[in-house]
């Protein structure tokens, strides 16, 4: 059985080369559907504002396209490499990923994770319709190594940071910001809502114990009755409802 989520792509480019090898990955996915490729940014434009796709994939030297169309949801920079201040001021203008050669299945599969979880969520999305669309498209599955990192935004100077999971003891909500709690005791805060933050990370990795905190499960030291224990100092209350979907996951 398929699930009938499809999402439209545009992609814009005149890079017959990169086309044909964008195209050859998202051939992976049965629930994308390449509608047009423009070579031009008029084209590009004229397309955007006629229709509406849910995902833009675009060469960076076209990022200023983003200021004359109507944005899709997911606009996904192609490029060859980017330095962090190009990162910070692309991601600023509205960029929700980059996606850099030698265009890796494992850097494909790691964002359209994202945008599956992030659609998901918003649209309110069964978890079981989301993990067949996950299963059927492989995501996650790639024989390559997964993302060791994701870049987020941070609360000050529009500054964009760079947070290594396994370097992360957990995260939490608080009032509407989330803070990140790193191993070595440093915090850092980003203006997001719990569920948008969590779906960066890897489910693999990181499991919410209840409605407030999700735990890095490399870094629980032990389960005592319904307290997760991260350290002598640290402990939070594991709720029924997340408790079985935990203990699996922290049993693997």
């Amino acid at each position: 059985m398929k699930v009938n989520m499809n999402f439209e792509v545009v992609i814009l480019t005149h890079d017959d080369v990169r086309v044909m090898m964008l195209k050859d990955l998202l051939s992976n996915y049965y629930s994308l559907n390449v509608a047009s490729v423009c070579q031009s940014a008029a084209e590009a434009i004229e397309y955007l504002n006629n229709h509406q796709p849910t995902i833009f994939f675009l060469d960076m030297e076209y990022a200023e396209v983003l200021r004359d169309v109507r944005k899709p949801p997911f606009v996904v920079g192609l490029c060859d490499s980017i330095s962090v201040k190009k990162l910070k001021q692309h991601l600023s203008m509205g960029f929700f990923e980059i996606f850099c050669a030698p265009f890796k299945k494992k850097d494909l599969n790691s964002i359209m994770g994202k945008i599956l979880n992030i659609y998901g969520t918003y649209n309110k999305v069964d978890q079981r319709v989301l993990q067949k669309v996950e299963e059927d498209n492989v995501l996650y599955n790639s024989e390559e190594p997964a993302a060791k990192s994701v870049f987020i935004h941070g609360t000050r100077n529009d500054e964009t940071i760079r947070i290594v999971f396994d370097e992360v003891s957990y995260f939490t909500k608080v009032g509407n910001q989330v803070c990140v709690v790193f191993e070595d005791g440093e915090r850092k805060y980003f203006r997001s809502n719990l569920k948008m933050f969590y779906a960066k990370f890897p489910k693999s990795k990181f499991q919410k114990i209840n409605k407030s905190v999700v735990v890095n499960l490399d870094k629980v030291k032990k389960v005592v009755k319904n307290r997760v224990i991260i350290d002598k100092n640290t402990h939070f209350e594991l709720s029924r409802s997340f408790k079985k979907a935990f203990m699996e996951m922290l049993s693997r």
